[in-house]
């Protein structure tokens, strides 16, 4: 049986199409299982994470639609030769459109989740999300344009689609800390953040991207090495400083303030992450 799966498998690698669908979902998967590893804490259970991403994958089709929609609007208001409709365009139809409908599908599907209890589990989310997004993208260029494409995007469209799923989950993470503090106005801000931010990243991407075909590939290239690195950073921080989002060391570091009007935040979570903190150290 284990031979004539072996054959059967060796076959359908023989096939461009089968070959070019693999090199879709490789970085993905393994971006999104090399950044499930250090939910230290509290591991999220499979079929969530799987579910995220499936929608993730549901939502190229609404953020195509929107983007169509969009562009209607953009051609026939301002003039192609414009400098602003190339930044409209990047910033606003595509990531903009783009980060929306991935935040829909986050919102919708963990916002009253019973396992989104820790800092760490809004940015595991929003990174499956976007994992599932970039499959579903890379199987329509590689119809388009073929295996090469697939392969150079799997090095930086993939990995950026993460990096701006590691911001979107910061930001969404800490939003929902602030509704169990009770805090609606830093709440509402930190979920705006939690699209903003990852949008205008988006917006960069594609318009040095954009500019890359014109002559400015180092350009490009050079922001893809800061934003991998600052992402990376951001995520072992996030991982590193987990905790139960109703007591977090991790919040005190970036929000201070809140902290110093929110004395009484404190209680279940902090005795839940000072058990956490024992139970590392022993």
């Amino acid at each position: 049986m284990g031979i004539l799966i072996e054959l059967l498998f060796n076959i359908l690698l023989e096939v461009p199409i089968v070959r070019g669908i693999i090199l879709s979902v490789i970085p993905s998967y393994f971006l999104l299982r090399w950044i499930r590893s250090k939910d230290y804490m509290e591991p999220e259970p499979p079929e969530l994470i799987w579910k995220l991403a499936a929608l993730g994958g549901l939502s190229v089709g609404l953020s195509f639609l929107l983007e169509m929609g969009l562009l209607y609007v953009l051609t026939r208001t301002i003039s192609q030769d414009q400098f602003i409709f190339t930044l409209i365009k990047w910033f606003v139809v595509v990531g903009l459109a783009e980060e929306g409908c991935k935040f829909l599908m986050l919102r919708l599907c963990t916002w009253k989740d019973e396992n989104f209890n820790c800092l760490y589990d809004g940015l595991l989310y929003s990174v499956a999300v976007s994992a599932g997004f970039a499959v579903i993208e890379n199987i329509i260029y590689l119809i388009r344009y073929g295996n090469f494409t697939v392969l150079l995007r799997g090095i930086t469209s993939v990995p950026a689609h993460i990096c701006f799923a590691i911001f979107m989950g910061t930001w969404y993470s800490a939003a929902k800390k602030y509704e169990i503090a009770g805090d609606v106005r830093r709440k509402k801000t930190s979920l705006t953040l939690a699209i903003v931010v990852p949008a205008l990243m988006h917006g960069l991407f594609d318009l040095l991207a954009d500019l890359a075909s014109t002559g400015a590939a180092v350009v490009f290239y050079l922001a893809v090495i800061v934003m991998f690195v600052v992402s990376w950073r951001q995520l072992k921080k996030m991982a590193e400083s987990d905790a139960f989002l109703d007591g977090s060391p991790l919040a005190k570091i970036l929000f201070p303030k809140f902290y110093e009007s929110h004395p009484t935040v404190k209680s279940e979570g902090s005795e839940k992450n000072e058990a956490a903190e024992d139970a590392r150290r022993s």
